[in-house]
């Protein structure tokens, strides 16, 4: 198609068909090593797409040029396949330099040096052809697309947008990979990208210059949609993208006009998108993407939704519960620039929505429900706040909701109570002249909930009691909320133990988030919102060391520390019952990342590391690999010479932590019992502290496709453990190898893990250590070890196979 353009433009002559600009030389160049990346589609197609536009016959001569000039080994040989007159067209041989070839990564039209006009063509014929019927042409366009344009040329990944929703899987694919949406996850993680996203404000000009209608005002749910649901939801994505990309660059730009206006055209396109057509997957992309861009710029967001609070609740009955949340924090979003008196209007009409006469679907009440809490909890955090009375009929509201609806429900209310209570202490309830107490009141009921067999809802509730204790002052409330808490400490669920972790973090004090985050942005829980793991533990943890705890409430708090530390020493983590050791590691390893700044943990360490070795003997797998990955971030969290007193004291630890053979034969052919034998590959090295780093990378493999992985992100700490292992990997390699053919298979399996954590291309890294690889092998050959020796001679037996004498003949 490019060569359709290029030669399709000019004009037949009889003497040489055109003469070539000196930038047309280079425009071969890269379209030359365009056909030369394989772009696996056909000339058979390609001659169809150029018999569309009537030039078949010279797209096939410049193909066929093209083709052969790559395949000449010299500059001589390929000036003999320049076309000459004879053949319709010539071409100044000078203009073909092989310097134009070179392989240089950057070879699109901008590098290139193409004129403006034929730049300007491309874009217009690749944006036509990707909506060509041929799947082919489509193919070829998107590929172009990806491939002829850096990262913020607007069209190219306008026309990716398209692909994206294409019916071939394989354009689809090729279309995100072009947006770096495939790659998002693995971005995320890694902190910082190094990708660079078109200005917000050019990407959105030149998407509505090509869908106009986006600007039409019409009510937005009674559209149908302007663009493919699938389109929407990259499109919507890859401009969130080009926002937090601009504001990470210059955060006063979100005073400019230019970018508030950006953001206001934004806004009306995601609109858009919740047109009632738009598949749930949009809606509820579309919903987070305006809360994303609140808890970026609040003032904005909240004074263009106060004025479409009508469009708002609409929303809060869809059928998609991410939807509804989302719609929810919304409306506490937008409230905040209310009146005290319209909002206090919302919550008394949201409050007779549910609790009339007749019966509502579930989805309008679970929806109302959300938006109480957060707009109630927005208001008491504004003076004035709403009137005593309605709050006290909020709460009484609340609390019956909890007291006699379904699991499901309950635990909707307990959460808007927590909302709540994360701006105030929660009051007792008036009641005639009495006053009642609301956990107190609740404390049958929610213990019965959290013996029920709903998981979604106990997460719910455990999660809201703890929201519920950050600025509460009671001690007796405290204790009961403990008790709560407590009783899960016998469940076999994974989920129900994270979720109760985390309220434990929250009654600790020094969690590494506020109420605005909580309220304010697409927050779900703290292990998917914290990122300290990502960076420096310390820096990132002091950030929010004052978080997270009300100071009148210090003393109170610093009672309960003293009591969950008790019960988890005194009781959990040495019981005899084994699942009550998995939840004291999961507790503790909660706290300890959650609160690990806390002076109350520093002082700590050495206790809970001890606590985490003896817990690393349990059958439990669960027990066994939090315990692995808790002595890591003990270590991650002391300064240097606490660094140095816990290495100590994990080498010198002498106690059996493993039952016999549960892990396999020691070295030396006896029972593994002891954290020596552990240790012997890192004392190897001269690195005795790297023990952490193999027991993270060992484990990792394992946590990667659990729920534990996910809730506690494992995978980054594992990537910080490679990164810190990779200085050392000429030491590591040889001996990694080795270990991988040991006669026991936990111990091939770990050192796989190890293998395939830090080594990236298995062939390159042996081929280009090979010689002390194999010195290494024929020492270990001579051991005195029989595993050694085993391990040593299967090793050396693989890898040299296929190798030649001469690479051989000096070992």
């Amino acid at each position: 198609m490019v060569l359709a353009l290029i030669i399709g433009t000019l004009e037949p002559c009889k003497e040489p068909l055109f003469e070539v600009h000196e930038n047309f030389g280079r425009l071969l160049g890269w379209v030359r090593k365009i056909l030369l990346l394989s772009f696996r589609i056909s000339i058979a197609s390609l001659g169809y797409t150029a018999a569309k536009f009537r030039i078949f016959g010279r797209a096939r001569v410049l193909i066929e040029c093209l083709n052969n000039i790559a395949l000449c080994p010299t500059i001589e040989d390929r000036r003999v396949w320049i076309p000459n007159s004879n053949k319709g067209f010539s071409i100044k041989s000078h203009f073909l330099n092989i310097k134009d070839f070179g392989d240089t990564p950057n070879f699109g039209p901008y590098n290139m040096g193409a004129p403006t006009p034929v730049l300007k063509d491309l874009e217009t014929l690749l944006l036509k052809s990707s909506q060509e019927e041929q799947s082919e042409v489509r193919y070829c366009a998107v590929r172009w697309a990806t491939y002829l344009f850096d990262s913020q040329h607007c069209p190219s990944q306008f026309i990716c947008m398209l692909g994206a929703a294409d019916s071939s899987l394989d354009i689809r694919e090729m279309a995100l990979e072009g947006l770096f949406l495939m790659k998002h996850d693995e971005l995320s993680m890694s902190g910082k990208s190094d990708v660079r996203y078109p200005n917000l404000e050019a990407m959105l000009d030149y998407i509505l210059r090509q869908q106009p209608k986006l600007l039409d005002s019409t009510e937005m749910r009674e559209q149908r949609l302007l663009f493919p649901s699938r389109t929407y939801i990259v499109m919507i994505k890859f401009l969130l993208k080009c926002f937090e990309s601009e504001l990470e660059e210059n955060r006063s730009v979100e005073e400019s006009s230019t970018f508030q206006s950006a953001i206001q055209n934004m806004c009306l396109l995601v609109e858009h998108a919740m047109a009632f057509e738009g598949s749930i997957e949009l809606h509820a992309s579309a919903s987070k993407t305006l809360i994303a861009i609140g808890s970026c710029i609040p003032e904005m967001i909240a004074s263009r939704y106060a004025q479409k609070v009508s469009w708002i609740k609409q929303l809060l009955s869809h059928v998609d519960l991410d939807t509804r949340e989302s719609a929810a924090r919304l409306l506490g979003i937008a409230s905040s620039t209310l009146p005290i008196a319209a909002s206090s209007a919302i919550i008394s009409e949201l409050i007779a929505s549910v609790s009339g006469i007749q019966k509502l679907r579930f989805e309008t009440q679970h929806g109302a429900l959300c938006a109480i809490g957060y707009v109630t909890a927005d208001c008491m955090s504004r003076t004035p706040s709403i009137p005593e009375a309605l709050f006290q009929n909020t709460l009484k509201f609340l609390v019956d909701v909890v007291n006699s609806e379904t699991a499901t429900l309950a635990s909707v209310a307990m959460q808007a109570l927590g909302h709540i209570a994360l701006r105030v202490p929660l009051p007792a309830l008036i009641n005639d002249s009495n006053s009642i107490d609301i956990l107190t009141f609740l404390n049958e009921k929610l213990m019965k909930l959290l013996s029920g067999d709903d998981i979604k809802a106990i997460q719910k509730i455990v999660i809201a009691i703890g929201h519920i204790c950050v600025m509460e002052t009671s001690t007796s409330r405290l204790n009961l909320v403990l008790d709560l808490i407590f009783s899960l400490c016998r469940s076999k669920v994974e989920d129900v133990l994270f979720a109760a972790g985390e309220a434990l973090s929250f009654l600790w004090g020094g969690v590494p988030v506020t109420a605005d985050v909580i309220l304010k942005t697409n927050y779900s829980t703290l292990s998917m919102s914290s990122n300290f793991l990502m960076g420096d533990v310390n820096l990132s943890l002091s950030k929010y060391s004052a978080n997270g705890t009300n100071t009148a409430s210090e003393d109170c708090h610093s009672t309960i520390r003293d009591a969950i530390t008790r019960k988890l020493f005194d009781n959990l983590l040495y019981s005899t019952r084994k699942e009550e050791r998995c939840a004291g590691a999961v507790w503790l390893l909660s706290i300890t990342m959650y609160c690990g700044h806390h002076p109350a943990i520093q002082k700590m360490l050495p206790e809970i590391q001890e606590a985490f070795s003896h817990l690393l003997g349990e059958q439990n797998e669960l027990t066994q690999e939090l315990a692995s990955q808790g002595m890591s971030i003990v270590y991650e969290l002391g300064d240097e010479s606490m660094k140095k007193n816990l290495v100590n004291a994990l080498l010198v630890e002498d106690s059996e932590v493993f039952q016999e053979g549960a892990i396999g034969e020691g070295l030396n052919g006896g029972k593994l019992s002891t954290y020596k034998e552990l240790c012997n590959l890192a004392n190897e090295m001269g690195q005795p502290d790297l023990i952490y780093r193999f027991m993270d990378l060992a484990n990792h493999q394992a946590s990667l496709n659990s729920k534990r992985g996910a809730a506690f992100g494992f995978s980054k700490i594992a990537k910080q453990a490679g990164d810190v292992l990779k200085p050392h990997l000429r030491l590591l390699i040889p001996r990694l190898v080795r270990y991988q053919y040991d006669p026991d298979k936990n111990v091939q399996d770990a050192m796989s893990h190890i293998w395939k954590s830090l080594v990236e291309d298995s062939k390159k890294t042996i081929d280009e250590h090979f010689d002390i690889i194999v010195d290494d092998l024929l020492m270990q050959c001579g051991s005195r070890l029989w595993r050694s020796r085993e391990a040593s001679c299967l090793a050396l037996a693989d890898i040299i196979q296929g190798r030649k004498f001469d690479q051989l003949s000096t070992e």
